[in-house]
């Protein structure tokens, strides 16, 4: 059986990760104490954000 390369199956996938990520993300942000722990994981989670929303433009 040949498997078809399929890029936008890819892309949603990796979208589907990535947003996994930002959920765990959320429930850590939520138990960090420090003010400075909380600023760096808010950072990332804004750069998983725009990652997101930079893959789901490129899907047609």
């Amino acid at each position: 059986m040949s498997a078809v390369y399929n890029p936008e199956s890819e892309m949603i996938a990796r979208i589907e990760q990535l947003e996994l990520e930002a959920r765990q993300m959320r429930r850590t942000i939520e138990h960090v104490r420090g003010p400075e722990d909380r600023r760096v994981l808010n950072r990332q989670l804004q750069e998983l954000k725009d990652q997101i929303e930079f893959l789901r433009q490129r899907v047609p």
